[in-house]
């Protein structure tokens, strides 16, 4: 991690190098996402209020098994439309 917190410099450097599409996931609640970066590196972003590094809500489970759906539609829509078109 960056010691001011948020995104990790290398990380965002080789994003920034990428010569293929990607998909980036993050949640609202992990330190290290930044949507607004995320955005500006990619259009295909997933943005999950309130969840964490881990992809969880607090609440009851099924609030982050929501999130598991979400992710799992969003890299299913990612290869079709994107990756396999």
């Amino acid at each position: 991690m960056d010691p001011a917190g948020g995104a990790v410099p290398a990380c965002v450097m080789a994003l920034r190098r990428a010569a293929e599409p990607f998909l980036l996931v993050g949640g609202t609640a992990d330190e290290f996402w930044d949507g607004a970066l995320a955005r500006e590196l990619t259009p295909y972003v997933l943005e999950v209020d309130g969840a964490d590094h881990g992809m969880c809500r607090p609440g009851p489970l099924s609030r982050s098994a929501e999130v598991l759906g979400r992710v799992t539609t969003a890299v299913e829509g990612f290869l079709d439309d994107v990756v396999w078109r």
